[in-house]
């Protein structure tokens, strides 16, 4: 018996009208039925297997959900849609790194001729996402004709042939390419630049990686060339230039030694220019012209000259290792003497232990080489053209992702500083100079 107080009609249920708007208003669930056996089946291959199997079982669903969004139910007659079915049609999606097939439905317009787009299925069938799945895993090692083994793939999977990896790996390493010559440094003081360069499968290849204010590393550019001449280091930086690098301000050039590193830096910095020749190429250069015996001693004087914190007493102490040298070798001793106060920068501008050791050498640059050369250690055959370069970028970029802020980073205000006291004291000993 029905109370007086309850209001007729309050157990109705609610009309298909009200429930469509009701729904639009909330977070849609879309519900995934499995059955049992083909469950337990998909469970006995590897997690992966199983996740990219339910992944396309949700593709499937999000596609048929969308279509009921603009259509409506089957059968249903809703007043002003746009779109109406239009039966299905084979199509293909990209889910972990793969192709797979999918039975797509298809919508068209009622007002006009023509088929709609189903946003859904233009994101799984994003051009970048297969290209994307294989960068990854080549840069960590995994050759095209290997990709097919470390894929999971599914039952129906398919676009994992090595001829189809290494097209997408093309597209995906060029688009790297242009995005690294396209970054803009307009606003941004790197106070510190690495420069160096490296052979690579048969070419030189060089790099620019600067250091901010606050210690972090970042990835500048890259360029190819025969060798490492003065032409190929200066289209370098002047393109660093064009792209807002800021070269008004004085900053430590970390070079390698060579010439044409030193000339082209000269050049596009003029006096601002402050260089750091690498204290490790140093000594490894001096080596080349002894007897492995000698090596031992020659480290041991080095390496106290270099980690000397008076400027005055590490030329000396380098000095005195060029005398030595030169009663063992005046070719060792020439080696050293050549470019010897540009080792010792950084004992000149008084930069603490832990940084100093940090701008000392190229080594962080050095070490995003090496993980490059890793990531192509697979190539067993370079072509001509941009293949080079898009490895090596796919390469460092690999790297740049792991980059760290450099040791002794809470010291570079310090490094500021005395960067500015050593570019005004050059300009005042040239003006006396030129009076």
């Amino acid at each position: 018996m029905r109370k007086r107080y309850t209001r007729r009609g309050s157990c109705r249920k609610a009309s298909k009208k009200q429930r469509r708007e009701r729904q639009a208003g909330k977070t849609r669930q879309i519900q995934l039925l499995l059955d049992p056996e083909e469950m337990v089946a998909m469970l006995q291959d590897s997690l992966t297997d199983f996740a990219t199997e339910v992944g396309l079982k949700v593709a499937r669903l999000l596609l048929d959900d969308e279509v009921e969004q603009r259509c409506g139910s089957r059968y249903e007659r809703v007043v002003g849609r746009t779109v109406t079915r239009y039966g299905r049609q084979r199509g293909v999606v990209v889910i972990a790194g793969q192709k797979l097939p999918i039975e797509r439905p298809r919508v068209r317009y009622t007002q006009r001729c023509g088929e709609a787009e189903l946003e859904n299925y233009g994101r799984l069938q994003s051009p970048e996402a297969m290209p994307e799945a294989v960068l990854k895993r080549l840069v960590r090692g995994v050759s095209c004709r290997d990709y097919e083994g470390v894929v999971d793939l599914a039952r129906e999977g398919f676009g994992v042939q090595k001829s189809s990896v290494s097209r997408s790996f093309v597209k995906a390493s060029a688009k790297e390419v242009r995005q690294l010559a396209e970054r803009r440094f307009d606003g941004v003081r790197f106070p510190v630049i690495y420069i160096d360069g490296t052979p690579y499968a048969g070419e030189a290849m060089i790099a620019a990686l600067g250091i901010t204010e606050d210690g972090q590393k970042r990835l500048l550019g890259v360029r190819q060339g025969a060798t490492e001449n003065a032409a190929v280091c200066t289209a370098l930086l002047e393109d660093l230039c064009a792209r807002g690098l800021d070269t008004s301000s004085p900053t430590l050039l970390v070079l390698d030694g060579g010439k044409a590193l030193r000339a082209a830096a000269k050049r596009v910095w003029g006096r601002n220019a402050v260089i750091q020749r690498c204290q490790v190429h140093k000594k490894r250069n001096v080596q080349q012209h002894l007897p492995q015996k000698h090596w031992a001693e020659l480290s041991r004087q080095l390496n106290a000259a270099y980690h000397e914190t008076d400027y005055d007493q590490a030329l000396k102490g380098l000095k005195t290792t060029a005398r030595w040298l030169e009663r063992l070798n005046p070719d060792a001793a020439a080696s050293l003497r050549e470019g010897m106060e540009e080792t010792l920068t950084v004992v000149r501008l008084g930069v603490p232990e832990l940084l100093r050791r940090t701008l000392a050498t190229t080594n962080p640059i050095e070490s995003a080489f090496s993980v490059a050369e890793n990531v192509t250690s697979r190539v067993k055959r370079w072509r001509d053209g941009d293949m080079r370069k898009r490895w090596c970028t796919a390469g460092l970029l690999r790297a740049e992702s792991k980059f760290r802020r450099v040791k002794g980073y809470r010291h570079m205000p310090h490094l500021l500083r005395a960067l500015d006291r050593l570019v005004l004291a050059k300009g005042l000993d040239q003006n006396r100079k030129t009076a």
